[in-house]
């Protein structure tokens, strides 16, 4: 028998809730109340990807998207994204996708979906999010934070998932875990899909059952991007890299029905967010991107302010930079390093400050 869920009814905005050690403040529901869809907290997304200069989305999906009844509305208070097979704008299949961009965006917090997902092969519902602005650069250097996927030949299994890299061509990065149902599908019943994002971690949910974790150090050497402010999507897509095509078992119309989605910010992270959390020594972070070519940024923290020596050598211990040489603040430090004069190689940099000296290496590939 599977696990029974656990429900904790909310009554009130403002009531905490405590769960893990930590006390979380509800800060946004949606409810999907009402007739129509609220489009001061989301927008519709159109087509087929090309007017964002994607194919397919990005991923050689089937569908275009619309805003149409046949595709999306609100009922009763749930949310219907509804995906048919049917002619449409040199498509095959119609469907819908709505994002909160900078309408709804959030940084840290624990996110609640509860919602019932469609099935068939071919048929790839998502709850997903994406930074509001590419601090990083273009995708995934800024970060994708996938709340819930699942690919329809597999109804009773979803994943979570992060993506990352740099905006190097091929350097697409990605870490997730999944989530089984001891018995029947996804599509059967309603279910909770949970994130708790942190700055130190993202963990995952269903129905208030942990199954994976992500952290920096996971990662690591590529930068951690999941630092900056991130928006809702929700869709079903058809066909795809991943599902593949709807075959001849595909059963059409499919619909993600979305009961909720409730947002929490950690109340003691909330609190502390003016004040600084310096490191109790310096810390020099590894380089990104790395490899290289030919730029790159280093980063390093100050615990107080000291003089600071931040210098580039080549595996013959010779010096070919020096990109820091002054007394500096306490916190965070970014420096660009060109590496356009040099030849491709394994560099030292090192960082010295009154309480000693770090090094880390960094590749230069041209």
């Amino acid at each position: 028998m599977s696990k029974p869920a656990v429900i904790i009814l909310i009554m009130m905005l403002s009531l905490p809730l405590h769960l893990y050690g930590q006390t979380w403040k509800k800060v946004w529901t949606e409810d999907f109340e009402g007739e129509v869809l609220n489009t001061d907290h989301w927008s519709y997304q159109y087509g087929t990807g090309e007017s964002e200069g994607l194919t397919g989305w990005g991923n050689y999906e089937l569908q275009y998207y619309t805003d149409r009844e046949e595709n999306i509305f609100v009922e009763d208070g749930k949310l219907h994204i509804i995906a048919k097979v049917e002619q449409y704008e040199g498509m095959d299949f119609t469907s819908a996708r709505i994002r909160s961009k900078e309408k709804k965006d959030f940084k840290y917090g624990r996110f609640e979906i509860r919602a019932k997902l469609p099935e068939g092969q071919g048929i790839w519902p998502a709850i997903w999010m994406m930074p509001t602005e590419s601090v990083y650069g273009p995708w995934p250097g800024s970060g994708e934070i996938d709340i819930m996927e699942l690919v329809g030949h597999e109804p009773d299994v979803v994943h979570g998932t992060v993506h990352y890299g740099t905006n190097q061509p091929y350097d697409h990065q990605f870490t997730g875990g999944s989530y089984t149902l001891e018995e029947g599908k996804f599509s059967d019943d309603f279910h909770v899909f949970t994130i708790e994002w942190s700055p130190e971690r993202i963990r995952w949910f269903v129905d208030d059952e942990f199954f994976f974790m992500v952290t920096p150090n996971q990662i690591s050497p590529y930068r951690w991007p999941f630092d900056e402010y991130f928006h809702f999507i929700l869709n079903v897509a058809v066909g795809g890299t991943w599902p593949g095509h709807p075959d001849g078992s595909t059963e059409f119309p499919q619909s993600m029905i979305v009961d909720y989605i409730h947002v929490y910010e950690d109340e003691e992270l909330v609190s502390s967010e003016d004040e600084p959390v310096l490191p109790e020594s310096a810390q020099l972070h590894q380089n990104y991107p790395n490899p290289f070519n030919p730029a790159t940024q280093i980063r390093f923290e100050l615990p107080g302010q000291e003089h600071a020596i931040l210098e580039v050598y080549n595996m013959l211990g010779q010096k070919v930079a020096v990109l820091v040489d002054e007394p500096l603040q306490a916190g965070m430090h970014i420096v660009d390093f060109d590496g356009r004069d040099l030849s491709s190689g394994t560099y030292i940099y090192s960082l010295r400050t009154e309480s000693g000296t770090i090094t880390r290496q960094m590749s230069l590939v041209k």
